[in-house]
C-alpha cells in the first residue's frame, strides 16, 4: 500500500518522510534494484521499501527490506542510529512474514537502512546494506 493522493495538508515530518522514501526508491533503482513494494503494512508493522535484484550467489534473488530515515536538520543523533532495537525487530518480523508469503527457495534476504539528509545541498543519501540481522541485532 502506498501513501498519497489525500486532499489534505500533511504534517511537515510526513512530507519529509515521503520525500526521503521517493529519493531512496530512485537511488535503489539507479543501483539496479526493482521495487517490489512500498509501505508494506501488516498487523505486525510496516516496511518502507521492499526491493529485489538478481545476484550471482546460490540464492538467485536478493530481497532487501529497507527502512528509510530522513532528516531536515543536522541532529546530534545520526538518523541510522534512530532505528531502534524495537523497530529493527518489527522490520525483521514483517520481513519474515513477507518471506513466508512470497518467498521462493532461491531468495536471500537482508535488512538495510537508507538515510536521507535534506540539510545537505543536494540531499545526501547513505545506504547501510545488511544493517541488522533477522533478529533485529545490528551488525
Amino acid at each position: 500500500m502506498e501513501r498519497g493522493g489525500d486532499n489534505f495538508e500533511q504534517a511537515p515530518h510526513l512530507q519529509t518522510g515521503q520525500r526521503g522514501e521517493q529519493l531512496a526508491v530512485a537511488f535503489l533503482r539507479r543501483k539496479g534494484w526493482e521495487i517490489v513494494a512500498r509501505n508494506f503494512e501488516t498487523d505486525l508493522g510496516e516496511i518502507d521499501i521492499i526491493a529485489s535484484r538478481g545476484v550471482k550467489q546460490p540464492a538467485g534473488t536478493l530481497v532487501a527490506f529497507v527502512e528509510v530515515k530522513s532528516r531536515t536538520t543536522d541532529d546530534a543523533v545520526a538518523p541510522e542510529l534512530s532505528v531502534t532495537a524495537r523497530k529493527r525487530r518489527t522490520i525483521a518480523r514483517v520481513g519474515q512474514l513477507y518471506a513466508d508469503r512470497h518467498g521462493e527457495s532461491d531468495m536471500g534476504y537482508r535488512f538495510d537502512v537508507i538515510t536521507v539528509n535534506f540539510a545537505d545541498e543536494p540531499a545526501s543519501i547513505h545506504h547501510f546494506e545488511g544493517a541488522f540481522d533477522a533478529r533485529g541485532n545490528p551488525y
